[in-house]
């Protein structure tokens, strides 16, 4: 989603390093989360792993590129969807 964003809001064939260093940010807290195994998804995590800023610009990302990513990649949309139902 971020990678979406970045080249439709930023308008460049790259990521800019904004959005760079917000997935290196991602990838590091997903890397580390102590609770990978027990749960299915961050939303049901008790802990907050981000800070506030943080978490308000993963919010924004995601809410501009959730409806686009349905039109783009329907059937990992529905993955997605299926499996959550499913755990």
């Amino acid at each position: 989603m971020t990678t979406l964003y970045c080249k439709h809001i930023h308008r460049g064939s790259q990521l800019c390093p904004q959005c760079t260093a917000l997935l290196a940010f991602e990838e590091t807290r997903v890397s580390q989360c102590a609770e990978e195994g027990s749960k299915s998804a961050c939303k049901e995590c008790d802990r907050q792993c981000y800070p506030d800023a943080k978490r308000l610009e993963i919010n924004h990302i995601t809410r501009w590129a959730a409806p686009k990513l349905r039109w783009r990649k329907p059937l990992l949309v529905a993955r997605h969807y299926v499996s959550s139902i499913l755990n």
